[in-house]
């Protein structure tokens, strides 16, 4: 499944590499959501107008499951991440911007299936193109290399479950838009097929949070929270050979238990952040991938996109981003600094 899901990535990715593809993959991935979100704005209007409570409520719900889709991918992306596939992939190349935060899941495409649950009910036209839309959107983050295809699927998913789950308040809300409207409403209990909807949208959010909440933990974040901070000491020593080296692959999948570690990869990604620190990423040749910290207390020159270095430094664990770094970075060279490490500090 995981190969199945990367060579699906690669091969999109690959045939967006040339124009007008490449214009349109980046129109279509950033900028297409957008006609959803519109399109809901102009029918709430005209059902202001008109004073139809009905079309109102469900499209209030849509609007509240296209905002809980969007805290949901807030939420995954601090419990699990997963990096983009222009990051993980050597064979897939960014069209348009980079972003560093997680590729799972895609969140525009779950925002348009948020619309387009609310849509279908009522307006039928409208929700198909809203449902095309999704799709599309979906495409073109893979296209970019922003997403893999399970992501854009279970974006969609939970675009849906998050309408659907809400489409059991679909009387109560309809009651309150006539209020709003000074409308008579006689809106009934919530039918057996919206319940039946809702209960099995729960079930599906549920089962994705559990899901993430395992593989959060499988990813050792118990193990190195503030490890690293204990037993600094206040000492950091810049020697490269006072580092044991290790490799990110290792590192990447929580299995280094010493505090430092030195590490030898190639840069794919450099950004200087808000706060004065500079992120690094730092991946072999299979995509795994450690971040390097340097911090405005350390002033060390950052390298360049494409160089092979060796870094060192203490090792901890993002859990905000769910990765982990060397931070703060202590040292790097270009190069594969091979010298055996000595001085006994990596116990």
């Amino acid at each position: 499944m995981v190969g199945l899901d990367r060579s699906a990535a690669e091969l999109v990715n690959r045939i967006a590499q040339y124009q007008p593809l490449r214009l349109l993959a980046v129109a279509t991935a950033t900028y297409l959501v957008a006609l959803p979100v519109l399109a809901a704005l102009w029918l709430a209007v005209g059902a202001v107008r008109r004073r139809r409570p009905r079309l109102l409520s469900v499209l209030v719900l849509a609007t509240l499951g296209a905002l809980a889709a969007v805290g949901l991918d807030l939420l995954a992306g601090h419990l699990y991440f997963r990096p983009r596939p222009y990051w993980a992939l050597p064979t897939v190349h960014a069209i348009g911007a980079r972003r560093g935060d997680s590729a799972f899941f895609s969140v525009q495409p779950a925002v348009a299936a948020a619309l387009a649950g609310g849509l279908l009910p009522v307006a039928r036209r409208w929700g198909l193109a809203a449902v095309g839309v999704a799709l599309l959107v979906g495409l073109g983050q893979v296209a970019t290399g922003a997403g893999y295809p399970f992501d854009v699927l279970a974006g969609l998913a939970v675009g849906v479950a998050c309408t659907a789950a809400l489409l059991p308040l679909r009387h109560r809300t309809e009651r309150l838009t006539g209020r709003l409207l000074r409308t008579p409403v006689v809106a009934a209990g919530p039918r057996h097929r919206e319940l039946r909807l809702g209960v099995i949208a729960l079930l599906l959010l549920a089962g994705l949070g559990g899901w993430l909440v395992a593989r959060a933990q499988d990813h050792g974040l118990r193990i190195a929270l503030n490890r690293a901070d204990g037993r600094l000491e206040g000492h950091l020593p810049t020697d490269a050979r006072l580092y044991r080296p290790a490799t990110i692959q290792t590192l990447a999948a929580g299995h280094w238990r010493p505090t430092r570690a030195r590490v030898y990869g190639q840069v794919t990604y450099v950004n200087r952040e808000f706060d004065g620190d500079i992120h690094i990423v730092l991946k072999a040749p299979d995509g795994a991938f450690v971040v390097l910290e340097i911090v405005p207390e350390l002033p060390i020159p950052a390298p360049h996109d494409d160089d092979r270095i060796t870094a060192w430094g203490i090792v901890r664990h993002d859990g905000l981003h769910n990765w982990w770094e060397l931070h703060p970075l202590v040292g790097w060279a270009k190069g594969h600094v091979t010298a055996p490490s000595t001085g006994g500090l990596d116990d």
